[in-house]
């Protein structure tokens, strides 16, 4: 049995199969994470399709970046630190309307 089985067969937390209608944008809406996270932890090159499998991971909050907004200012308003904030989200730096996952 290979290990999308057992993930199926356990159910385990993250997995989600795409349903009709589903965008990368919608299932990043829905379980609190951002497009960019899903398609790296997916490796993914194209929109999903209906049944694609994806790995789904779950945070706390999704920030999105306004104009001013510094990567100080956001870490002293959610109380983590610059490097914290760029670790999470697997980037360099930030701009206005980004989508950032604050954990």
């Amino acid at each position: 049995m290979n290990n999308f089985n057992l993930f199926l067969e356990q159910n385990v937390e993250g997995l989600y199969i795409v349903e009709k209608g589903d965008t990368l944008n919608s299932i990043a809406k829905k379980f609190t994470t951002t497009k960019y996270l899903i398609i790296l932890d997916n490796f993914l090159t194209e929109e999903v399709k209906k049944k694609d499998y994806l790995y789904i991971r779950r945070y706390k909050t999704v920030y999105e970046v306004e104009p001013f907004d510094t990567l100080d200012s956001i870490a002293l308003k959610f109380n983590k630190s610059k490097e914290e904030i760029l670790r999470v989200n697997k980037i360099n730096y930030i701009y206005p309307t980004q989508k950032i996952i604050i954990d």
